[in-house]
């Protein structure tokens, strides 16, 4: 019962975060209208995803730390995760910046499924990010 209250509590806050950045980005979206400028509205858009997806790992992530199940990084996920759903992240909203200027946008597309994909690499580049996180091996302790 104990562990249903804490995920409960944990999906009642992220249900809360999810109200509170509609709200922002609203009134982001008031301020595009009226200045005409894009790039914070795209940028919102690029790291709320990532910070969904933080969010929906981090209780797990919370008890792991608290048990002190931590022994490394694993670079294999990441780099075969993260890396390519960092990718889809950086590219809604490099084509709005100086350095990318001139490459297309998945935001600028009609497309409505590019624009989810790269909202869903957003939240599992959230996710693996924290999930990288791992358990030391067990051939690793015993040699400690």
């Amino acid at each position: 019962m104990k562990r249903f209250v804490y995920y409960f509590a944990w999906t009642l806050a992220i249900v809360f975060i999810v109200y509170i950045g509609t709200i922002i980005e609203a009134n982001i979206v008031e301020t595009a209208r009226e200045t005409y400028e894009l790039f914070p509205r795209i940028l919102f858009a690029a790291i709320f995803p990532v910070i969904l997806g933080f969010l929906m790992r981090l209780p797990r992530f919370l008890l792991e730390r608290k048990e002190q199940k931590f022994g490394g990084f694993d670079w294999f996920k990441f780099l075969a995760v993260g890396v390519p759903s960092l990718y889809f992240v950086v590219m809604t909203f490099l084509p709005y910046t100086s350095i990318g200027a001139g490459i297309p946008s998945f935001m600028m597309t009609s497309q409505t499924s590019l624009t989810t994909i790269a909202y869903t690499a957003g939240i599992v580049f959230g996710y693996v990010l924290l999930d990288s996180f791992h358990k030391p091996d067990v051939a690793q302790t015993k040699t400690k």
